[in-house]
């Protein structure tokens, strides 16, 4: 954008790399949820059936390195991996229907 200036949020914690917030997606080279993770929680079982609310609540305050993207029903995410984010697929009720996970 010409004549204004943009910033990029960025989150840190003791043992971690300073990360943006997707987006831009970010991998540091991991192909997996667990590189990703840095000391962080990087899946949520007990969310399923929770309410989208909820679950992005407890997902962005167990990992503060990610951001959670909701997908409506039918919805499907991009394919590329992202330690940055966590898709959060859920039903017409706005339930979660999955294990959310980084990538």
């Amino acid at each position: 954008m010409v004549g204004s200036s943009a910033s990029v949020e960025t989150e840190t914690s003791p043992n971690a790399t300073t990360r943006p917030r997707y987006p831009p997606c970010v991998s540091d080279f991991c192909t997996s949820p667990l590189c990703c993770a840095q000391g962080y929680k990087y899946q949520w079982p007990k969310l399923v059936g929770k309410s989208k609310q909820q679950a992005k609540a407890v997902i962005e305050k167990d990992n503060p390195l990610v951001r959670v993207v909701v997908l409506p029903p039918g919805a499907i995410g991009l394919g590329d991996f992202c330690c940055n984010r966590v898709y959060l697929y859920v039903d017409r009720n706005g339930k979660t229907i999955s294990v959310p996970r980084v990538g």
